[in-house]
C-alpha cells in the first residue's frame, strides 16, 4: 500500500478503456490475453510513502488477481495506483477496495427477532439485557468497540426467521488472518470461505474455543461477524488449535470468492478508492 504523496483534486479520473494494440498501458510483456485492458486508477485520502506504496501495489494486484481479472498489473506514479487487466472489470470495482470488518465473537445471548428472552443471560448488564429484549433486526444495530459486549442480527434472515444476539468482545479479527480461498463443502451444503491464521490468530483461536466448547448453549457458539452482522454461529465442541478455519453461510459461488479475495489482503489501505467513480 504505497502513496509517496497525496494526489490533487479529490477525486478525478476513472475508469479508463486503454486499447491492448499499441496503448502504452498494454505494452508491458504483451500478455497471452488479447483482449483490450481496462484501466482502473486508484489513490488514497492519506499519502503514502514508497514502501507503503509499493506493498499497497502488490495487494492490489493480488486481490484483482483473487478476484478473477486477468493479468492484473500494477503500477504507480506520484501517489496514484493504476491496475490494468485483460478484459472487463465490470462490477467488480467495489470489491476492489471494500475492506470487510471481520470478527470472531462469543455467542453470550440468543433470541428469534422479535421474542423476549426466557431468562436474563448470564454475564450480560441489566441495561444490555432491556436492549437485547427490544432489540428490532428490521433496524441494524449501532456499530460497538471491539472490546465491549454488543447486540447483533443475523445477516439474512433464516426459514425459521431471523435471529438477535448478545455478543462477547471481538476475540480476533481480519489482521489475524494470512489467507483465505473460497471453496464448495465436500459435505454439498454450498460455498465456504477457509481461513488461516497467524501464529498469534491460532494461539487466540485455540483459547476461545477451548473456553467455551465446555459451555451449554448458546454459550458454546461462536458468532462470525462480517460487517456489523451474524454470518454463522456454529456451536463448537472442542478447542480448535490447528491455525484454520471455515466460515459457512448463505454465499454464492462470486460472494465467498469475493470475500476470500478481501480477507487475504488485510493490508490493503481502508482509505483507497477509485481516482473517479466508473462510469
Amino acid at each position: 500500500m504505497r502513496h509517496p504523496r497525496r494526489t490533487t483534486g479529490g477525486a478525478t479520473a476513472a475508469l479508463l478503456l486503454a486499447c491492448a494494440l499499441g496503448a502504452a498501458a498494454c505494452a508491458s510483456g504483451a500478455p497471452a490475453d488479447t483482449r483490450p485492458r481496462t484501466v482502473a486508477a486508484f489513490t488514497t485520502d492519506q499519502p503514502l510513502n514508497a514502501d507503503a506504496l509499493g506493498r499497497a501495489a502488490e495487494q492490489l494486484r493480488r486481490r484483482a488477481e483473487l478476484l478473477g481479472l486477468a493479468d492484473p498489473k500494477v503500477t504507480t506514479d506520484g501517489g496514484v495506483l493504476s491496475l490494468s487487466v485483460a478484459g472487463p472489470i465490470g462490477d467488480r470495482l467495489t470489491a476492489l477496495t471494500h475492506r470487510p470488518a471481520l470478527e470472531f465473537r462469543p455467542v453470550l445471548a440468543a433470541a428469534a427477532d422479535g421474542a423476549t428472552p426466557a431468562a436474563p443471560a448470564a454475564g450480560v448488564p441489566a441495561p444490555l439485557q432491556d436492549r437485547f429484549a427490544a432489540l428490532d433486526c428490521a433496524t441494524a444495530p449501532a456499530a460497538a468497540d471491539p472490546g465491549e459486549q454488543v447486540l447483533a442480527c443475523d445477516s439474512t434472515p433464516q426459514p425459521q426467521g431471523r435471529s438477535k444476539f448478545v455478543l462477547g468482545p471481538v476475540a480476533l479479527r481480519g489482521p489475524d488472518i494470512t489467507d483465505s480461498s473460497a471453496a464448495l463443502d465436500p459435505n454439498g451444503s454450498g460455498w465456504q470461505v477457509r481461513l488461516n491464521f497467524t501464529p498469534a490468530g491460532t494461539t487466540a483461536f485455540a483459547d476461545l474455543t477451548g473456553r467455551i466448547a465446555v459451555l451449554d448453549s448458546p454459550a458454546n457458539q461462536l458468532a462470525v461477524v462480517l460487517d456489523g452482522a451474524v454470518v454463522s454461529h456454529p456451536a463448537v465442541q472442542q478447542a480448535i488449535t490447528g491455525g484454520s478455519a471455515v466460515i459457512t453461510g448463505s454465499f454464492d459461488a462470486d460472494e465467498a470468492k469475493q470475500l476470500a479475495a478481501q480477507l487475504a489482503t488485510p493490508t490493503l489501505p481502508a482509505d483507497l478508492h477509485p481516482v473517479t467513480p466508473a462510469p
